[in-house]
C-alpha cells in the first residue's frame, strides 16, 4: 500500500509513520509537496480545507492508495488564540475521514505576531530565538518545554483519522 503525506515537513511524515507502526500496518509512506489552497497560516475552518486539499492532492499526484493531509491552524476563542492541527485521510475509493489534534493556547507574545501576519512557526522562532522550529519541536514543544513536540501532537489524530481504513 502506498500512502502519501501532503507535505515535506519531517514532523508530519514521522507522525504518519509512527501512527501506522502503532497500528501494526507498514505501508510505503511517500511525502509529496502540494499546495494546501489556504493561506500560509490558516484560521479555524481553513485548517480543515487545507488538510483535505493536501490529502487529495498528494494522493492524486503519486497515484497512491491513500493520501494524508496534516494542516496546522489557529482559532480565536474566548479572547485567546488556540493552535491545533487537522488530519484528513482519503483513499482511492473516495472514502474520507478526519480528526483534530489537541489544541493549546498561545501566549500573547506569539498570538500578536500571528495576528500581525506571521505564521505560527515564524512567530515561535522569533519569540524563542530559534530557527525552523516547525521542523522540530514546534510551538507546542517550546511552550511545553519539550514534553510534547509536533510529531507527538500529530500521532493520535493520525491514528483517529486512519482507523476506518485499517
Amino acid at each position: 500500500m502506498l500512502v502519501t503525506v501532503g507535505s515535506k515537513n519531517s514532523a508530519k511524515i514521522d507522525a504518519v509513520k509512527e501512527a501506522f507502526k502503532i497500528a501494526g500496518v507498514y505501508p510505503e509512506v511517500l511525502s509529496v509537496e502540494v499546495e494546501s489552497g489556504v493561506p500560509a497560516q490558516p484560521l479555524c475552518e481553513e485548517t480543515f480545507t487545507g488538510a483535505r486539499n493536501r490529502a487529495l492532492r498528494s494522493m492524486k499526484a503519486a497515484q497512491a492508495d491513500m493520501g494524508i493531509g496534516i494542516e496546522g491552524g489557529v482559532c480565536e476563542k474566548n479572547g485567546r488564540m488556540l493552535a491545533f492541527a487537522v488530519v484528513h485521510v482519503v483513499n482511492r475509493e473516495g472514502k474520507e475521514n478526519f480528526s483534530t489534534s489537541a489544541s493549546f493556547t498561545l501566549p500573547d507574545s506569539i498570538a500578536q505576531l500571528v495576528r500581525g501576519g506571521k505564521e505560527l512557526g515564524d512567530a515561535t522562532d522569533i519569540v524563542f530565538k530559534v530557527k525552523n522550529s516547525k521542523e522540530k519541536l514546534g510551538a507546542v514543544g517550546h511552550l511545553s518545554k519539550g514534553l510534547i513536540n509536533r510529531t507527538n501532537l500529530y500521532v493520535q489524530p493520525v491514528l483517529l483519522a486512519i482507523y476506518p481504513f485499517i
